[in-house]
């Protein structure tokens, strides 16, 4: 057995050293087989003060297979080589829980032979665990980083490219072997490199955290690469910079697209402006003619009024009739696409639908329409004050049109405030309106839902294009036999 110093003081104080550190000690003697723990290797192993076992005893507590032929094999070691060892384990307590440990093994030698083996015995597990979670945390970053699509590298304070990842070298062309030999001059766009170099100095004196650009680079073919670069700085204990990290992300493809996108929109707006522009000349022209077929039946029916009887006569009349509505909506759909923000105002929308109710009243009381109008008399929007009139117009009499005979005829109209919006709700009992049915052309050109002889389906497209312009939406809600609700949002005047 290890002979232990006399002194009472020393010896307290060796435990309680050796009981703070964790660290026990051992010994196994040859000659008569015996082992001996001291109290903390058998608080470690989660024994007894009073157990005692021998060496076949112990080995049970190495359950880990690998932990277990290392132990035999060092002491086997020590015995036969006179070899110290010093290992790490798992060892699985009496508690059955699997700690780290570190074991000490230094043989005796008698004659030549080995006659004992002690050593110390240590509790190493908190560390050993953090060093296990460490190790992965190193691991998953490094294969994140490695594996990622953004572009990865560290440079230092010269420019000398240190380290890069796959991701890079995907995006520049380069093999990594290639990159360690390049620095930053060599792939940023020659421009670009000034405003580079401005942006890198205030990170370096500590101006700013993080650099956030836009950049151009080269690819290793000489192709220009469009990226978004965030470079950070990493500083030693003193904060002084040691170190540059450029994570770089490709937008090349965006910026193909956005150029694709801008020429499309380029040719889009000239071929408008080329529709726009024979719009004008068409309704301009065929106004002009339509105008004069009409002066002509007029001078043929003053001069030959007998003709009047001819159908062939009344029929013309007509078709100039409906050529001359048909050219005035097209004449409204061209000043529909003219509007512009300059001419939207803040207007009070009880002051329009009150007036709108008055243009209507001689229909309103002719059909017997009960009207119920619920809105606030401080609600503004933001239209065209032709617009809203129109707008206001072709949904109120919409519900006159269309207003179910079997029934005493009800149009509510209601306006609330949502968010920057004012919503407006046309709200009648009428014919209704198959939306299912009906969806793809609820709001197309010359549509019609109804067999009325007055309805021409221009007014709702007319109307869906007028509320769009200034900034609103339109949507309907729609029953047959029930009756249907309009709701027109308009941007809040306030």
């Amino acid at each position: 057995m290890i002979a232990m110093p006399q002194n009472k003081n020393y010896k307290s104080l060796l435990e309680k050293t050796t009981l703070y550190a964790k660290m026990g000690s051992w010994e196994l003697d040859l000659k008569s087989h015996e082992l001996y723990w001291n109290r903390v290797t058998k608080l470690i192993h989660g024994v007894s003060e009073n157990f005692e076992c021998n060496i076949n005893e112990a080995l049970k507590f190495y359950k880990d297979a690998y932990s277990k032929n290392l132990m035999i094999n060092s002491l086997k070691n020590a015995i036969e080589k006179n070899e110290e060892f010093d290992i790490k384990i798992k060892l699985t307590t009496a508690l059955n829980e699997e700690i780290w440990v570190r074991s000490v093994g230094i043989p005796v030698i008698e004659d030549g032979v080995c006659t004992s083996v002690y050593g110390l015995f240590q509790d190493i597990d908190i560390e050993e665990k953090k060093k296990e979670k460490l190790h992965k945390q190193i691991q998953f970053i490094s294969h994140v980083l490695e594996n990622t699509s953004i572009g990865i590298a560290s440079f230092d304070e010269f420019g000398h490219i240190e380290k890069v990842n796959s991701g890079l070298c995907e995006i520049l062309g380069y093999r990594k072997y290639e990159m360690k030999k390049l620095t930053y001059k060599d792939v940023i766009f020659k421009e670009d490199i000034n405003k580079f170099l401005i942006g890198l100095n205030k990170l370096k004196n500590n101006k700013i955290q993080s650099y956030t650009s836009k950049k151009r680079y080269r690819h290793k073919n000489g192709n220009i690469l469009y990226v978004h670069l965030v470079l950070t700085v990493i500083r030693n204990i003193n904060k002084e910079p040691i170190n540059y990290l450029a994570q770089i992300i490709d937008l090349t493809p965006q910026y193909k697209n956005e150029e694709k996108l801008n020429s499309y929109l380029d040719i889009t707006t000239d071929q408008n402006q080329r529709l726009l522009n024979f719009a004008n000349i068409v309704s301009h022209n065929l106004k002009s003619h339509s105008g004069n077929l009409e002066m002509l039946l007029e001078l043929l029916h003053e001069e030959q009024p007998q003709l009047l009887d001819n159908e062939l006569m009344y029929l013309l009349g007509k078709s100039v009739e409906n050529l001359s509505e048909t050219i005035q909506h097209l004449n409204e759909v061209v000043l529909m696409h003219k509007a512009n923000d300059k001419n939207i105002e803040t207007l009070n929308l009880s002051h329009f639908i009150d007036k709108t109710i008055e243009n209507v009243s001689a229909s309103i009381k002719a059909e017997n329409i009960q009207v119920d109008i619920q809105v606030n008399n401080e609600l503004t929007v933001k239209a065209i004050p032709a617009y809203l009139e129109s707008i206001l117009l072709n949904l109120i009499t919409n519900a006159i049109k269309y207003k179910d005979e079997n029934k005493k005829a009800l149009l509510k109209i209601v306006a609330n405030k949502i968010t920057n919006y004012i919503e407006i709700n046309f709200v009648d009992n009428g014919l209704g309106i198959d939306i299912e049915k009906n969806k793809s052309k609820l709001f197309g050109m010359y549509n019609t839902f109804h067999s009325n002889e007055n309805a021409r389906g221009i007014g709702l497209f007319i109307t869906k294009n007028q509320v769009e312009a200034i900034g609103g939406t339109i949507d309907l809600e729609s029953k047959v036999g029930v009756g249907s609700t309009f709701k027109v949002k308009l941007l809040n005047g306030k």
